[in-house]
C-alpha cells in the first residue's frame, strides 16, 4: 500500500533526522516519570511532544499529527491530575509514543498516511483522559475537492425557477421517502434501492454547483452498491440515507445557492466512507472510488488488518492480554445478570451491573475499541438510570443486556486474535437467533423461567389450588416460547405451547383442579423441557428426550377435556426427531463444532 503522495515521504526525509531524536528524548523523559505528583520529567516530555506536534502539523502528515496531538492532550491531563486511572493513562501514553515512532518510519518508507490504521491507538489515548472516542469515519480523511463532470460522466443540467424546483424536489422526495420505507420494511429491497438511485440521478441534473452534483452522484453510487448487495445494509447506512431524504427537502425549500453554502462537508465524507467500504464491481461505485482514491484512503478487510499488524507496536501484546482479561470480566457480568432473575436481589445487582458496565466501557476504549466502548457506555448509562428510577428489569431487558455482553465477547475474541475491530459488523447483525452466543444466553434465560414455572406449580398445589400462580406460570412459558422461536428450536415448541393451552384453556379458564396424577404428568412435561434445554446448552444429545416428552403430552391430553393436540401430530413429530438424530449421527464431531462457531 504505497502512497501516491510521494512528496510526503520526501518532506519527511528532510526532517526525520530531527524528529527521531526528539521522539526518543520524549520516550526517555517519560520513562523517568514514575510518580504522578512528580511532574518535572513529564512536563519536559509534554513540551518535547508539543514541538513534535508542531512540526507534524506543518508537514501535513494527518495520522502522525493526530497521534502527537492526542499525546500532548493526555500528557496535559496527567500533569493536571485530570485522569481517573493514572496507571492506564501512563500505559496509553507509552504505547502512543511507540506507535508514533513506528508510524513515522512507515511514512518515510513511502507508505500511505492512513489515520484509520492508528485508530485503536488514538482511541486508547482519548479514553485514558475520558474524551469522546473516535469512530472509523472520523479518521477517514480523503483529499479535498469534488468530482468533475468528466468523472461523473455527464454535464447535463436543467435550469428551473425556484417555485418549479420546489415542486419537482417535493415529488422526488416523495418517491425517495416511499422507496426508503419499503427498503426499511424489507419489501423488495433491490427495487426500492434502485428507485433511490433514480431519484439521485434526477437530482444531479437539477444541480449546477459541482459540490451538489458530486453529492447526488455519490448518493446514487451508494444506492447501487446496496442494491447489488456489495455493501451491508447496516443501521448506520439506513440513518445516512434517511438524512439524504431530509436534505432533498431542504434543497427544494432554500434553493441551490443557499443549500450549497450550508451543506456540511461531513455529509459528503460519510457517504464516501461507505462507498469506500463497498465491494468493487458496481459501475458507478467504482467510478466514485477512482475519483476520490478511496482504495488508498480506506483499506478494507484483510488489507486493513494487515496494515494494522504491520504498523503495530510491541505494545499490541499488552492489548491482547487486556482483551482476554475483559472476556473473563464479561463472564462475571453474565453471572451477575443471571442472578437478577431473583427479583428480591434486583436493586443490589442492578447497581453492581451498572457500575461494572460503565467501567467496562472505559477499558474497551483503552484497548482501541471505540465504537464498542461507546455502545457499552450508553448501556451503562441506561442501567444507571433504571437503578435511580428503581425500575424492575423485564425479561426483554435482561435478554437485551445479555445479548450485548455476548456480542462484546465475540468482538473481543476477534480483536485479541487479529487486532481487527468487528464491532460494527457484530452489533449490526440482525436476528439474535443467528448468533450462537446469543442463543446460549437465551437458553440460559429459558432455563431460569422454567425453574420459576416449576416453583409456581408447586405453590399452586400446596396452597390449595391458588389459581393466580398459574398466571405467573403462563407468563414464564410465554417468554420461553418466544425465546425458542428466536433460537429456532422448533422441536421444543410443542412441549411449551401445549402446556400453555392446557393452563389457559383448561385449568385457568374453567378453574379446574387437576388430579395428582394429572399434575405429575404436567410436571414431567416441564422437567423434560428443562432437561432438553440443558442438554442443548451443553451441546449434548437433547433430541433423545423429545419422544418421551411427546408421549407425556399424549397423556396430558387424555386427562384434559380440551383437545390439546388438535393441531399436533405426535407420531409425525417423533419421526421428524428420529430423522434429525440420524442426520446428526453422520456429521463428524469436529465439523459440527466448527459449523457452530460464530463467523468473524
Amino acid at each position: 500500500m504505497i502512497s501516491d503522495k510521494s512528496s510526503l515521504a520526501s518532506r519527511l526525509g528532510w526532517i526525520i533526522g530531527e524528529l527521531e531524536p526528539a521522539i526518543e528524548q520524549a520516550r526517555e523523559l517519560f520513562a523517568q516519570y514514575t510518580q504522578p505528583n512528580d511532574g518535572g520529567e513529564l512536563s519536559s516530555c509534554r513540551e518535547a511532544c508539543r514541538q513534535i506536534w508542531g512540526v507534524l502539523d506543518v508537514l501535513g502528515a494527518d495520522g502522525a499529527n493526530m497521534l502527537a496531538k492526542e499525546l500532548v492532550a493526555l500528557l496535559d491531563a496527567l500533569i493536571q491530575h485530570k485522569v481517573s486511572n493514572v496507571n492506564a493513562a501512563q500505559e496509553a501514553a507509552a504505547e502512543g509514543l511507540l506507535q508514533l515512532s513506528e508510524y513515522l518510519k512507515h511514512l518515510q518508507d513511502g507508505y500511505a498516511d492512513l489515520p484509520v490504521v492508528v485508530l485503536p491507538t488514538l482511541n486508547n489515548l482519548r479514553a485514558a483522559r475520558d474524551a469522546a472516542l473516535l469512530s472509523e469515519h472520523l479518521v477517514f480523511l480523503p483529499e479535498a475537492g469534488h468530482a468533475t463532470d468528466a468523472q461523473i460522466g455527464t454535464d447535463e443540467f436543467i435550469s428551473l425557477t425556484a417555485d418549479r424546483l420546489q415542486q419537482v424536489t417535493t415529488k422526488l422526495r416523495f418517491y425517495f421517502q416511499k422507496a426508503l420505507l419499503g427498503w426499511f420494511k424489507g419489501e423488495h429491497a433491490p427495487r426500492m434501492l434502485q428507485a433511490t438511485g433514480k431519484v439521485s440521478n434526477n437530482l444531479l441534473v437539477l444541480s449546477q454547483a459541482q459540490r451538489l452534483r458530486a453529492l447526488w452522484w455519490i448518493t446514487g453510487a451508494l444506492s447501487e452498491s446496496l442494491e447489488q448487495g456489495r455493501l451491508e445494509h447496516s443501521v448506520a447506512i439506513k440513518m445516512l440515507m434517511g438524512r439524504i431524504e431530509r436534505e432533498i427537502r431542504r434543497f427544494g425549500e432554500v434553493g441551490e445557492a443557499n443549500f450549497d453554502r450550508s451543506l456540511p462537508d461531513e455529509l459528503l465524507k460519510n457517504l464516501l466512507y461507505y462507498i469506500g467500504l463497498a465491494e468493487s464491481g458496481s459501475e458507478q461505485t467504482d467510478k466514485v472510488k477512482a475519483a476520490y482514491h478511496l482504495d488508498l484512503y480506506l483499506p478494507q478487510g484483510e488489507t486493513l488488518e494487515q496494515l494494522r499488524q504491520h504498523y503495530a507496536t510491541p505494545g499490541r501484546d499488552l492489548w491482547h492480554a487486556v482483551a482476554h482479561s475483559v472476556i473473563e470480566e464479561l463472564k462475571g457480568l453474565q453471572t451477575t445478570l443471571e442472578g437478577m432473575q431473583d427479583e428480591a436481589r434486583q436493586p443490589e445487582l442492578l447497581r453492581k451491573l451498572a457500575d461494572k458496565t460503565s467501567h467496562l466501557a472505559g477499558t474497551l476504549g483503552m484497548i482501541g475499541l471505540g465504537q464498542a466502548a461507546e455502545l457499552t457506555r450508553l448501556l451503562g448509562d441506561a442501567l444507571m438510570g433504571k437503578k435511580e428510577r428503581q425500575e424492575e428489569q423485564t425479561l426483554d431487558d435482561l435478554l437485551h443486556i445479555s445479548t450485548h455482553y455476548v456480542r462484546l465477547e465475540k468482538v473481543l475474541e476477534e480483536y485479541a486474535r487479529t487486532g481487527f475491530d468487528t464491532t460494527e459488523t457484530v452489533f449490526s447483525s440482525g436476528h439474535e437467533g443467528q448468533d450462537p452466543g446469543s442463543a446460549r444466553s437465551l437458553m440460559r434465560t429459558a432455563q431460569t423461567e422454567l425453574n420459576k414455572a416449576q416453583t409456581r406449580i408447586i405453590a399452586f398445589y400446596k396452597e390449595g389450588w391458588a389459581f393466580y400462580y398459574l398466571e405467573e406460570v403462563i407468563t414464564s412459558l410465554e417468554s420461553i416460547s418466544g425465546a425458542l422461536n428466536i433460537m429456532e428450536a422448533q422441536e421444543l415448541l410443542p412441549l411449551v405451547d401445549t402446556s400453555l393451552r392446557y393452563l389457559r384453556e383448561d385449568l385457568l379458564a374453567r378453574q379446574r383442579q387437576p388430579s395428582p396424577e394429572e399434575l405429575a404428568t404436567f410436571a414431567d412435561v416441564l422437567t423434560l423441557t428443562e432437561a432438553a434445554l440443558s442438554a442443548r446448552l451443553q451441546d449434548e444429545d437433547y433430541l433423545s428426550l423429545l419422544p418421551t416428552g411427546y408421549e407425556k403430552l399424549g397423556e396430558l391430553d387424555r386427562h384434559s377435556d380440551v383437545a390439546l393436540l388438535d393441531n399436533l401430530d405426535l407420531d409425525a413429530l417423533t419421526q421428524e426427531v428420529e430423522a434429525k438424530k440420524k442426520a446428526k449421527h453422520y456429521v463428524m464431531p469436529t465439523l459440527y463444532q466448527r459449523l457452530r462457531q460464530p463467523n468473524p
